[in-house]
């Protein structure tokens, strides 16, 4: 039997003027672990800006993508507590999306990400991932300082689903198709490399339907799952 994708869990978001310590100790005391702690779940991260919007970038690694659709995450979300019912609601601009790991190369994550939030122009999705794949990953990979490549693309049926949590945040989620993540030791290499090797051009030229959403991140959490 094939072995499972495995899955990701991302979200992009602003918080309300004045919630920062309100949203981030959420975050670092409760919701991480809480995550976690779902069967199927292997670790949480979070980042905030260095480039781009918005602010705050986290993600969570699955065993595979049906773990965000199993009766355990399902509950969770179902059922948020009161910390989140409090929080939630200062979510601003949020995207959101829950995605299968089609590649990843490289070694680690280093303290810093970029992501580029694209869609494939129509007839274009092979040769768009055969150039991210076969030559950007490669020759990003080959800069000072980065240290890994994922492409992810999303699993629309699964981010789709309806729950509790999903209708406390204000204005809905906005979606993404694919997701491309570099990782690096610093914010500086990265901008580098989405300048050289990934200009918006480049991501068009191949067969993106339009200009990428691009971010620059460094890290402000990480938490991993000890028990199987």
């Amino acid at each position: 039997m094939a072995r499972a994708q495995p899955g990701i869990l991302t979200a992009w978001q602003d918080w309300a003027s004045g919630t920062d310590a309100l949203v981030a100790d959420w975050y670092n005391r409760e919701h991480h672990a809480e995550r976690v702690a779902v069967s199927g779940f292997l670790s949480a991260q979070r980042y905030v800006s260095v480039r781009g919007r918005p602010r705050h970038f986290i993600f969570y690694e699955t065993k595979s993508v049906r773990t965000l659709a199993s009766a355990a995450y399902r509950a969770r979300l179902d059922n948020p507590t009161p910390w989140t019912r409090h929080v939630m609601p200062n979510f601003r601009n949020n995207v959101r999306a829950c995605l299968r790991v089609i590649a990843r190369t490289g070694l680690g994550r280093g303290g810093a990400v970029a992501t580029v939030r694209f869609a494939h122009a129509e007839g274009r999705e092979d040769a768009l991932q055969a150039w991210l794949t076969g030559t950007a990953f490669p020759d990003a990979l080959a800069a000072n300082g980065i240290v890994s490549a994922e492409l992810w693309r999303a699993d629309a049926d699964v981010t789709g689903l309806a729950s509790a949590e999903r209708a406390l945040r204000p204005g809905g989620d906005a979606d993404v198709q694919w997701v491309a993540m570099l990782s690096a030791n610093t914010p500086g290499e990265l901008q580098a490399v989405c300048r050289d090797i990934l200009p918006a051009a480049a991501w068009k030229r191949h067969g993106a339907a339009a200009r990428p959403h691009l971010g620059i991140y460094r890290q402000v959490f990480s938490l991993h799952r000890t028990t199987n």
